[in-house]
């Protein structure tokens, strides 16, 4: 990825106060101006002028310059005191420099002061911390991030294959992706799942899903995570832009195209942050960032440059995926790092608002838990074998059930053979063979419904429209058909779906029990082009209605003095009475 120029000169501005680097320029900048590795651009007589006074922009530039070309560092690190050295390594690849001897880097002072300064040597670090966790150096991680990419690589830098995966579960959905994605689909489509608010599945929607899309979870039995594979696919739908929510394109022949498609973003929404808003929801404040997907997809990309790098099988570590990403520093910051400390935060269970503050907290709050779910959708794709823990509560978070996120659990994934085939490390599949879904019987006496085989969603439509009379009989009654209709539309649209759901090969007595059911509810029509009126019991009213022959085509009388009248001739009729002297109020 890379910073940007201004972005690093920020980072050094705000690290550094003049008087620090008045102090870092007598200690090491003129001896790195004399090697000429640094302040070319000054001549003898500038450089014999820099004084305390001098401007901070001088200095500034004189920090830059280390930093400019990987043969400058190098040169300028090898000069440097093997304890720096050994401090600049720990916190490029471990973040943090931990301090276990106070006289090697703290200037001598009498008795313990945790406001102790750092002797001249270690001025390029800050000192951080507290007697309770300990005293330890770090750097501006935008300073790290170019510092990275001069200096030796650590084995993690790299993707690498582990011996073995020592995890509480392990899970292959390379089969079932291929026996149920239609099924999830189809339940999509029907309008079967449904998302709250905040952008998570409801209750009954995961419970109908998980049951009649045949879903074995990941964690079964273990509230709050027991739908976790139900939600990352239901989820994984509402990503889809509307041109590819087609039955020709999602089917289990076609998932190389789909999982390209979502790693590379073509697939994916362009509405602000449906991704985080979806699979990261615990973030909170997240409309008012006012970002694209832009950033997801180029997230997503990164994921892909990763995978690209698999081995063709063994497992790898999460642990070592996002460390690769963060070493090379290649693009994760998915939300904007300002718009994030600004507006982003977590509703604690104690009712706090914890904002994020600080690269570390960005990390732990937002990159981590975007990179696992986006290695559980995957999974739950067959693309990747995965080994994983119940989520972990280390996050110094006081949450409900512990973990920020539901996807922390994972450790280690690898290719399936469907994954290998996907990123092209073999060049053909065979994908599963997939029967025809369960048959329909309908009996030709009977109003009932046998279904043969596997066919989760007509039954859950069956068990609708009928009752239940053996595990695969359903008795359909006209009560059982019409039960909580309101109107002969609604009745059409119940028989519309059996006949959609079900089946639309009818024998004759079907036939003839659906058309009695329309003609029935066709006796009584609402006639919504007359109005009715109520007359007084007024001997002179009545008599002129009788004996007035101009009412009579324009009115029918009813019961207990009622007339009604076509709103068409409602003017012509109150005319009428008003020559009588009578008014109709409306």
């Amino acid at each position: 990825m890379g910073i940007s120029r201004d972005r690093f000169r920020k980072a050094l501005n705000e690290s550094y106060s003049k008087e620090i680097l008045f102090k870092i320029f007598k200690r090491y900048f003129l001896d790195w101006i004399a090697e000429g590795y640094i302040g070319s651009n000054l001549g003898l007589f500038e450089i014999s002028l820099i004084s305390e006074s001098t401007n901070k922009q001088t200095f500034l530039e004189l920090m830059e310059q280390m930093y400019s070309k990987e043969e400058v560092f190098k040169g300028i690190f090898s000069s440097l005191p093997k304890e720096v050295q050994e401090i600049f390594e720990c916190i490029a690849w471990k973040g943090k420099f931990k301090i276990k001897d106070r006289d090697i880097y703290l200037k001598d002072e009498e008795g313990y002061n945790i406001k102790s300064e750092l002797k001249d040597e270690f001025l390029f670090f800050t000192k951080n911390g507290d007697t309770k966790r300990g005293e330890y150096l770090t750097l501006n991680n935008d300073i790290v991030r170019v510092m990275r990419q001069f200096m030796n690589k650590p084995k993690e830098y790299y993707i690498y294959k582990v011996g073995n995966c020592d995890c509480e579960f392990r899970e292959n959905n390379e089969e079932k992706i291929q026996e149920n994605l239609r099924k999830y689909y189809s339940f999509f489509k029907d309008g079967k799942m449904q998302l709250s608010s905040s952008g998570k599945l409801l209750k009954e929607s995961k419970n109908n899903m998980k049951k009649y899309c045949n879903i074995h979870e990941y964690y079964e039995g273990i509230k709050d995570l027991e739908f976790l594979k139900t939600e990352t696919m239901g989820l994984f739908l509402f990503l889809f832009k509307d041109e590819y929510l087609n039955d020709e394109f999602i089917r289990s022949s076609n998932l190389k195209a789909i999982v390209k498609g979502f790693l590379d973003g073509s697939i994916i929404k362009s509405e602000d942050n449906t991704y985080i808003s979806l699979y990261l929801n615990y973030l909170k404040g997240i409309k008012n960032v006012g970002k694209s997907n832009d950033e997801i997809k180029r997230g997503l990309a990164t994921i892909s440059k990763i995978l690209s790098e698999f081995p063709d099988d063994g497992f790898v570590s999460i642990d070592n995926i996002i460390k690769s990403i963060l070493y090379r520093d290649e693009f994760i910051e998915i939300i904007d790092l300002e718009s994030a400390f600004a507006t982003l935060y977590i509703n604690e269970a104690n009712y706090e608002r914890t904002k994020i503050v600080g690269y570390d907290k960005y990390l732990a709050y937002v990159v981590e838990p975007f990179v696992k779910s986006v290695f559980f959708i995957l999974a739950s794709l067959g693309v990747l074998e995965i080994c994983y823990e119940k989520p972990s509560s280390a996050n110094s978070l006081y949450l409900k059930n512990g973990y920020l996120s539901k996807y922390d659990g994972i450790k280690y994934v690898k290719f399936t053979e469907l994954g290998r085939y996907i990123f092209d490390r073999v060049l053909t599949y065979d994908f599963k063979v997939l029967e025809d879904e369960g048959k329909i019987v309908l009996d030709e006496d009977r109003l009932i419904v046998t279904v043969i085989g596997e066919s989760p969603l007509r039954m859950m439509t069956l068990e609708k429209l009928g009752n239940k009379i053996a595990p695969n009989k359903f008795k359909i009654s006209e009560e059982t058909l019409t039960k909580g209709l309101e109107n002969l539309n609604e009745v059409h649209g119940k028989i519309q779906e059996f006949k959609e759901k079900i089946t639309n090969d009818l024998p004759m007595n079907w036939n003839r029990f659906f058309g009695d059911v329309i003609e029935k509810t066709e006796l009584i029509t609402h006639v919504p082009d007359y109005k009715v009126l109520k007359l007084k019991n007024d001997k002179e009213l009545l008599s002129a209605i009788t004996k007035d022959k101009r009412f009579k085509p324009l009115i029918l009388k009813g019961e207990d003095l009622h007339i009604m009248v076509k709103k068409e001739n409602l003017d012509e009729v109150s005319g009428l009475f008003k020559e009588y002297g009578y008014f109709v109020n409306l």
